[in-house]
């Protein structure tokens, strides 16, 4: 299980950019995390992956584990899942998100989620958590 996973389905799919690729090393993480999970159990157990204004480069990356089904909202989420794990985005997150793949990164310093390759972002800072989006200014939605 070496190459990535395009996990979409046919509404996130637009222009032929998939919503999201999610890496093995994420796929393994989260099943990890959800069966050391107290509560609830490995099958209700998600990771959300969403976009907050904030950062020293305008929007941050945030990642919440969860395994409460009451917080997924059938309208404005979307359930991504493949071999047993399950990321949720919402569709705003997910304008800013597609074609991104969402990793799960180790070295010395420490371990964490992350998002790569995002084809809507600009740049980003040192630290990899925020970003710009690539013509925010220029989209009426943004406004």
């Amino acid at each position: 299980m070496n190459e990535m996973l395009e996990i979409s389905d046919s509404e996130s799919n637009r222009d032929g950019i998939p919503a999201l690729i999610v890496s093995p090393s994420c796929v393994r993480r989260i099943k990890q995390l959800a069966s050391k999970q107290l509560c609830g159990d490995d099958q209700t157990t998600y990771l959300r992956v969403f976009v907050d204004p904030g950062g020293c480069s305008g929007f941050e990356y945030k990642f919440e584990l969860s395994h409460d089904e009451t917080e997924i909202d059938q309208e404005e989420d979307i359930i991504f899942a493949n071999d047993g794990a399950r990321v949720v985005v919402d569709t705003e997150s997910l304008d800013i998100l597609r074609g991104s793949t969402i990793d799960f990164v180790q070295d010395m310093m420490r371990s964490s989620f992350s998002v790569v390759d995002n084809p809507q972002s600009e740049s980003a800072c040192g630290c990899g958590s925020s970003f710009a989006v690539k013509n925010f200014d220029a989209n009426p939605d943004n406004h």
